[in-house]
């Protein structure tokens, strides 16, 4: 009796317009990432950093994938007004281009994270800063966790499916 084995295989193809459901599902994935990395006891400081600062660029970029993609041109502003997507668009240019300067924005937020603790669970601390003054700290995943409710909030708004 002859036996034969036969391989299975597959492909995906991907659409060139990238839809922006596509960036939003980055957005999704980073935040369970990090939920991931909260419940780890010990994980790589570097490995922790990336992982932050790739959902905030993600997060932040959204806009610019609704605005180009879905005509949605509200999504800047409402990137620039929402109390936690200006923290994350501070993570995320402070992460993209080092130091903020005021020339693009009235009063940019400077943010980074400041720490990274392990042991009884990781966390990473945020320290932000603007110019004229104002400063505090966030934990990382609380934000991320904001960040996502207020893009739900500007989806139901608009009326766009995720």
């Amino acid at each position: 009796m002859t036996t034969v084995a036969l391989k299975a295989s597959g492909s995906i193809g991907y659409n060139p317009v990238r839809p922006w459901q596509q960036k939003w599902r980055d957005v999704i994935n980073g935040l369970k990432v990090l939920e991931a990395t909260y419940r780890q006891n010990d994980l790589d400081n570097e490995a922790v950093r990336r992982q932050v600062e790739t959902f905030f660029k993600d997060c932040c970029e959204l806009a610019d994938w609704l605005q180009e993609q879905a005509g949605m041109s509200a999504a800047v502003g409402y990137l620039k007004s929402d109390p936690d997507l200006k923290l994350c668009d501070g993570m995320a240019q402070t992460a993209k281009h080092h130091t903020r300067a005021p020339s693009r924005s009235r009063d940019p937020i400077t943010a980074r994270i400041s720490r990274v603790d392990g042991g009884q669970g990781v966390r990473a601390e945020i320290q932000w800063s603007t110019q004229s003054g104002s400063t505090g700290t966030e934990d990382a995943l609380d934000l991320a966790q904001r960040c996502k409710s207020a893009w739900e909030r500007f989806f139901r708004l608009h009326g766009l499916r995720p």
